[in-house]
């Protein structure tokens, strides 16, 4: 099975995202270089829209129609949930929750449960005892292979405006995901970086941005801001010996390719 996931969109209704980043035509650009790869199905991971309106949320998912793929979203600090459920059809967002967006998709080979990590109150997301318990009855269900896919990752990331505060609620998160073997990764947005790390056992994986790479420095405090690049996705590959491997696409300006002899 072949996923690609995409995260961080932060369309706007009309015009450039804080008149800089082009981030519409960047998803445009993506969606053409995902239906080239095919894959069998496309994560979104939040902050669809940058501002959280309907406007813009009709906007992305009007790009989104152009996936070859069938594509499912979940939702970032960015978006509103009633926005999201105006805009979006109900095919990307079948959430049967009223007081969350979380829902389970059930496919052949694996499980993909999208857990909605946002609160209005919660820039850096939170979880709830009625989304862990959600969970935690969703994982019990099956012991199919399961991926999470959320837009707040749970740990820190060493990135101190999505560090500062963490997850809320991500202790009791880690009390659910440690019981389950069957995880076999949980993926992310949020940071607009792409990094790893364990956590509970099991790999995190978060995905780039759309075109709004967090200005980041691993030896000091940055100032909070974003370098305009290349928009870059994850691509995820569960192969005929159960493993998920995961590659990373920026479609940079790039030459070739060119042979080694």
């Amino acid at each position: 099975m072949k996923i690609a996931q995409i995260s961080d969109l932060h369309v706007v209704a009309e015009g450039k995202t804080l008149g800089v980043a082009p981030m519409a035509e960047n998803l445009e650009k993506v969606v053409a270089h995902i239906n080239g790869l095919r894959p069998d199905l496309v994560l979104v991971s939040g902050d669809i829209a940058d501002t959280g309106r309907v406007a813009e949320v009709v906007r992305a998912a009007g790009i989104l129609a152009g996936l070859k793929a069938p594509f499912y979203v979940t939702a970032g600090n960015h978006d509103t949930r009633g926005a999201l459920r105006q805009g979006m059809p109900a095919a990307a967002l079948p959430a049967q929750q009223t007081a969350h967006l979380s829902y389970a998709l059930d496919l052949p080979e694996l499980r993909i449960l999208a857990l909605d990590s946002t609160d209005p109150d919660a820039p850096n997301g939170r979880i709830c005892t009625a989304r862990a318990a959600w969970l935690e009855a969703e994982l019990a269900a099956s012991k199919k292979p399961t991926l999470i896919f959320m837009h707040h990752p749970p740990l820190k990331f060493s990135v101190d405006e999505t560090d500062r505060p963490p997850l809320e609620g991500a202790d009791v998160l880690g009390a659910v995901v440690a019981k389950h073997s069957h995880i076999v990764r949980i993926l992310c947005g949020h940071i607009h970086l792409f990094a790893q790390a364990l956590w509970q056992g099991k790999l995190v994986c978060t995905a780039p941005s759309m075109g709004m790479r967090l200005h980041w420095n691993p030896n000091s405090k940055a100032v909070s801001s974003f370098l305009r690049a290349s928009p870059a996705y994850l691509w995820h590959m569960h192969n005929e010996d159960g493993q998920i491997i995961t590659h990373a696409f920026s479609l940079d300006d790039v030459e070739g390719p060119f042979e080694f002899s």
